[in-house]
């Protein structure tokens, strides 16, 4: 167990379904959640036995399948280890071997501690899949198609929309389970911005929790 980081917190983020990642402000890799493990089996980003140390953004180098992906990673590693931004949230593309490429959602927010200062030390990374990469026929927006014996009509809001009771992803046209968030973007074309919920600070920051004024 890395010795910077309390066993509180490595146990919320085992809890927690989140992948996720411990980084220093260096970029080196001091923890690595039980989820990232199974996450790295099924999309294969790195064959090192041991996390400890490696460099976040050459893991993730290999992967981007988008060159401006790697200049918009290193931006939101400096915005948060700077102090500048709480929560630093992107979509990147990556190539994941046989599941081909992927959009995934990336946040990264600081790990606080008692000895917080205005630049923060270590950031906790956490990346999950939200899709398959976007082709033309993505990228109008899934549409549910209703057949009739003599005609097709495409209804852009379908009223019942499958939803899985348990991880709550949501099934679109094209036979993808996807995020919800994933889901009203390409549906609605919404534009979302991430921060951290009371509840999450509470499990993950239980010691600032008090602060909390909601």
């Amino acid at each position: 167990m890395p010795d910077s980081i309390s066993s509180s917190i490595i146990q919320s983020l085992n809890a927690m379904k989140h992948n996720s990642l411990v980084i220093g402000s260096t970029g080196d890799i001091r923890f690595a959640s039980d989820h990232w493990e199974d996450f790295n089996r099924l999309y294969g980003f790195s064959s090192a036995g041991d996390w400890l140390g490696l460099n976040v953004l050459e893991l993730f180098r290999q992967k981007l399948a988008d060159p401006d992906g790697m200049v918009k990673l290193e931006q939101l590693l400096r915005d948060i280890f700077k102090g500048i931004r709480l929560v630093a949230s992107a979509e990147l593309t990556l190539l994941t071997g046989n599941n081909g490429s992927r959009i995934f959602h990336l946040d990264i927010f600081p790990l606080l501690t008692e000895q917080q200062a205005p630049a923060h030390q270590t950031a906790v990374l956490t990346l999950h899949d939200i899709g398959p990469s976007p082709n033309a026929e993505e990228s109008a927006g899934p549409a549910l198609i209703i057949q009739c014996p003599s005609v097709v009509h495409l209804h852009p809001s379908p009223q019942l929309v499958p939803i899985c009771a348990a991880c709550k992803s949501v099934r679109s046209s094209q036979e993808e389970w996807i995020t919800i968030e994933r889901f009203l973007k390409l549906q609605l074309s919404l534009q979302f911005t991430h921060d951290i919920c009371p509840d999450c600070i509470r499990e993950l920051y239980p010691k600032y929790a008090a602060a909390l004024k909601w």
